[in-house]
This record gives structure tokens, C-alpha cells and sequence, in this order.
């Protein structure tokens, strides 16, 4: 299996979810549960800065909602980055903790590219 880079986000899939999130991100940004999402996204779509980070990043790359993400029953706190290296083999790269730390998309490629050359790239 070739390694995927993962960007879980602290969200949960369906409409009613997207179109609440949506209006949390608007309404009070401050208090809108997901970081990853906040530093990524604009108010509609996403950065184009982060759309072309991640494009030419040399892995696969999967965007998922924590409700739908295969390794959530061994995961508390979200979001968080983290590098599938097997069918059921994960390291999580970027914690919640720390996401929730970063206070601009510089510094979230800065880490994120720290944490890839740690593990793999």
C-alpha cells in the first residue's frame, strides 16, 4: 500500500453538518470547533495557497470527516494529520492540540513539512 497523507477534520459528514459548520464559520469564527478547517478555508472555498501546497505534495491525500474515518474509534481529539503507512497502520503527525495552536496557514505548512520530512519524505 502506498503511504496516504490524511487531514482529518473536526466535522462530521451529512448536509444539516455543512451547512451548520458553514454558519458557525461565519456567524462566530472564534468558536468554530475545527482549526484545520479554519486555517485552510476561506468563508467559501478553499485557499488557494493550501490547494497548491497540496497538490504538489509527493503522497496521496485524503480529506475526511472524523465520523467517517476508519481509525476514529482509537482517536479522542480532532483535528489531526496523519500518514497511513499500512492497511491498518497509522502515525498521527499533527495533533489536535498543536493544529489548534497554529495561528496562520504559514505555519501550518511549516510544521506539516517538519513533521513529513520526520516521517517519511
Amino acid at each position: 500500500m502506498k503511504q496516504k497523507l490524511q487531514f482529518v477534520y473536526n466535522a462530521e459528514a451529512g448536509f444539516f453538518n455543512k451547512v451548520t459548520d458553514f454558519a458557525h464559520k461565519i456567524i462566530s469564527p472564534d468558536t468554530y470547533a475545527c482549526s484545520l478547517c479554519a486555517l485552510t478555508y476561506g468563508k467559501f472555498t478553499i485557499r488557494r495557497e493550501w490547494a497548491e501546497y497540496v497538490k504538489q505534495l509527493p503522497l496521496d491525500v485524503e480529506f475526511v470527516y472524523k465520523d467517517q474515518w476508519k481509525f476514529a474509534p482509537v482517536r479522542e481529539a480532532y483535528p489531526l494529520v496523519a500518514l497511513q503507512t499500512g492497511e491498518d497502520r497509522i502515525e498521527v503527525l499533527l495533533e489536535a492540540e498543536e493544529l489548534n495552536a497554529i495561528k496562520s496557514l504559514e505555519q501550518l505548512i511549516s510544521r506539516l513539512d517538519k513533521a513529513l520530512q520526520s516521517a517519511c519524505c
